[in-house]
């Protein structure tokens, strides 16, 4: 796993829209299930275009969907525009993709995925620890 998976994990798992969708797809996964009705499913890929940049990838979000879910197009396009949204605000330069429609999971299942090219906006930002950040065992000033 690298610095970039980590960092966009973080950033996922911090949103509150997004972290349960992503606890509902590690909870199939545990079971080896096919998606949950209501998941995201993140997967990555080297980025080898013509002129990316060094060390970028590419970041896929396949959103899902119950058939039940009111306007469940609409729904899976703000989970979508949720992901965008987080990722920008991260130390990651963001560039989305073309979205897909990916094929009904059964079930009464509907999804659709957006790609987005990432990568590391300076060396060494995904290394340094986070603004305020103290190691475990540092004095506090609030003492």
């Amino acid at each position: 796993m690298t610095d970039l998976h980590l960092v966009v994990g973080g950033l996922l798992t911090r949103d509150p829209v997004l972290a349960p969708l992503l606890l509902n797809y590690a909870t199939a996964l545990q079971w080896a299930q096919t998606p949950a009705p209501s998941s995201i499913v993140p997967s990555w890929a080297a980025d080898e275009r013509p002129g990316a940049p060094d060390g970028g990838e590419l970041f896929t979000v396949e959103a899902h969907a119950s058939r039940d879910t009111p306007h469940p197009h609409r729904y899976l396009d703000t989970v979508l525009d949720t992901v965008h949204a987080v990722l920008t605000r991260g130390p990651v330069g963001v560039e989305r993709l073309a979205d897909v429609d990916v094929p009904d999971i059964g079930g009464g299942t509907v999804s659709r995925a957006a790609t987005w090219a990432l990568a590391p906006v300076a060396a060494d930002v995904l290394g340094r620890p986070a603004a305020g950040y103290r190691p475990s065992g540092a004095v506090s000033s609030n003492r």
